[in-house]
């Protein structure tokens, strides 16, 4: 699979962009970032994928009162930065507070109200607050409002050291202080799965997904942390003297199939996702209208994981039955569309593999730029090179960090009628590498 190659940075410095020749390309559709991902923007518009569910969610929840729930899926900083360069001339706040009152529903001036009155709000207030930003992709926000060390050791505390942290390593300018803040979220997860104080649930999950975050490093070392985890998990399952639910067990599970994964037992791997899988569809058939979505939304990165593995024990059948069924299950969402695009890619399926890319194109944000780009490839592939120039150009335009578009433009453009085009591939080339420098 090639590469898609981007500038590292932001886009700050940039002239505006140059408009590419007209008639030396057939422009594609407008993706529908905006429409899809409205909630966004607002924290109730329904509809859009699983992930912008959940924000809208996490909007009614915190006008309400209610607790608010980390959902499994997050907003990094990637998506707001994709929303911005589609349609640079709406508004897209770095802050809440950044969007007009004009333009604020109730729940978002509600969510601004929040943020100006952080120094009043309790712990837990402050909590609910930082957990909705999180997910909104607020991360600056957060950095300004947590302290470094918040302190406390209660539930509520910890959490806002979590995603401090968490912050801290979204907003990183290099790849050290990302992972040295990686480091200190990881070790507040590891109090909340200690404190015996904690809900078992609370403390189960955070035990589970200390297995996750330890899954790194060298082998030998993440394979003993991942097994006292493990361990650690299932003592508190044990001493709760009660069943953990559906979900928790999914995520359990989930978490768990790291191990053998590691140890390359795919055997064992495809038993525990299947675990994984049978609980999460059980917490579906269980949920209430007010757990539905945490439901809902879990399937989602099982089914993602379950065809990684399936693909990577060779089991080419089963992985597109994944990765078809993560299409049907969050069909709105472009990531599920770029998974099946390139595993249909990596098997030579090219043909399809351009229809499933030019979808998750159209869905947009933050995939727009990389689909467009892997369709075009897939018409070069296909010796289509008509039906690749706009795509690259619309790669090109959605992202302008990336190098690949316009790379492949420079390439492809070879005979008379597309000088132009070429000409300003290579213009614009120059312009985002001498940015980068």
């Amino acid at each position: 699979m090639e590469k898609f190659l981007r500038t590292k940075g932001n886009v700050g410095g940039l002239p505006p962009m140059q408009e590419p020749p007209r008639g030396t390309f057939a422009p594609e559709p407008a993706p529908r970032s905006r429409e899809l991902l409205a909630s966004y923007f607002d924290l109730e518009s329904p509809g859009g994928p699983l992930h912008a569910q959940c924000t809208a969610d996490v909007g009614r929840r915190l006008a309400q009162g209610l607790p608010v729930p980390v959902y499994q899926i997050a907003s990094l900083g990637l998506l707001r930065q994709a929303l911005k360069t589609e349609e640079p001339g709406r508004p897209h706040p770095d802050d809440p507070r950044d969007l007009p009152v004009s333009l604020r529903s109730a729940r978002w001036q509600h969510l601004c109200a929040l943020t100006e009155n952080w120094s009043g709000l309790s712990t837990g207030d402050r909590s609910r607050l930082v957990t909705a930003l999180a997910k909104l992709g607020f991360w600056k926000t957060i950095a300004a409002l947590v302290p470094a060390d918040p302190g406390g050791r209660d539930l509520d505390a910890l959490r806002l050291a979590y995603f401090r942290h968490n912050a801290d390593a979204q907003l990183a300018g290099d790849a050290r202080s990302a992972a040295a803040a990686f480091v200190r979220a990881r070790g507040v997860m590891e109090t909340i799965a200690r404190t015996d104080a904690f809900d078992p649930a609370v403390r189960y999950g955070a035990a589970a997904h200390m297995i996750v975050l330890c899954a790194k490093g060298e082998k030998q070392k993440a394979l003993a942390d991942m097994r006292y985890w493990l361990a650690a998990a299932d003592e508190v399952a044990d001493r709760a003297g009660v069943e953990m639910e559906p979900l928790h067990t999914s995520i359990y599970w989930r978490g768990v199939a790291f191990i053998p994964f590691f140890e390359g037992d795919h055997a064992e791997v495809d038993r525990q996702l299947r675990l994984a899988e049978k609980y999460a569809l059980e917490a579906v058939a269980l949920a209430d209208g007010d757990t539905r979505l945490l439901a809902l939304e879990n399937v989602h990165p099982v089914l993602e994981t379950s065809g990684r593995s399936a693909k990577a024990r060779g089991d080419i059948e089963g992985a597109e039955r994944f990765y078809r069924r993560m299409t049907e299950w969050d069909p709105l969402d472009p990531k599920a569309h770029v998974r099946l695009a390139d595993f249909l890619m990596g098997e030579s399926r090219v043909a399809e593999a351009r229809e499933a890319y030019r979808t998750a194109a159209g869905l947009g944000a933050p995939y727009a730029s990389y689909a467009h780009c892997q369709a075009a490839r897939c018409s070069l592939r296909l010796e289509q090179p008509d039906q690749a120039h706009g795509a690259l150009v619309a790669s090109a335009s959605l992202d302008r960090q990336a190098l690949s578009p316009l790379i492949l433009l420079r390439d492809v453009c070879t005979d008379g009628g597309t000088a132009p085009l070429r000409q300003w591939a290579v213009d614009e080339l120059a312009v985002r590498m001498r940015a980068a420098r």
